[in-house]
């Protein structure tokens, strides 16, 4: 048993290599903060839809199994439903959380977890505690995007190993963000 978790650990910690210069982590008690910045070769208004609408995401955010809308409180405000996949022998991880748009130069889009909003799902964990945000500034044709993310994954999974994995997996969602941004075939969605 003790071989078979330290290959997992090692697998889950190859693709780091690299990562970490180019993502800011702020150590907390608790889950760490970390921030990563890229210019995106879209305008703040094309962009907008692509961070908020589900068809967007389910097409570009890596892992995502499921994303729905449950709510929307008002007019500023979306609670979102999202599953994702984890790779074995890891449990599924969901989260329900309050997306807000706070209009504004910069646009600064809220994530905060709310997982009791939501029943727990079979064959997910929940996540108990999320909070992040985009920070979109404007720039003619271009965005200039700084993506921020606190994540508790729960589930017994060691605070210092979600930490450490944290970096690849903003790395991998902001360029998956910039390939799809990119993407002359990409389609528009229906507002969800």
């Amino acid at each position: 048993m003790r071989c078979k978790r330290t290959l997992v650990m090692t697998l889950l910690l190859l693709p780091l290599v690299g990562v970490a210069d180019r993502v800011t982590r702020t150590a907390l008690p608790g889950p760490d903060r970390f921030a990563l910045e890229a210019v995106l070769p879209i305008s703040l208004t094309q962009l907008l839809p692509i961070l908020e609408q589900p068809c967007h995401v389910l097409q570009w955010m890596p892992g995502i199994e499921t994303l729905r809308i449950l709510e929307r409180p008002s007019e500023t405000q979306t609670l979102v439903y999202m599953a994702r996949k984890a790779p074995w022998p890891l449990s599924g991880r969901d989260a329900v959380t309050l997306f807000e748009r706070h209009p504004g130069a910069p646009l600064v889009l809220t994530m905060s977890g709310n997982p009791a909003a939501y029943p727990d799902q079979p064959g997910h964990v929940r996540v108990p505690y999320t909070e992040g945000s985009w920070t979109l500034y404007a720039l003619g044709d271009s965005t200039r995007v700084v993506y921020r993310q606190q994540v508790d994954p729960g589930g017994g999974i060691p605070q210092w190993l979600a930490d450490r994995l944290a970096p690849g997996q903003m790395e991998a969602a902001l360029a998956a963000l910039e390939t799809y941004v990119r993407d002359p075939h990409r389609t528009d969605c229906t507002a969800d």
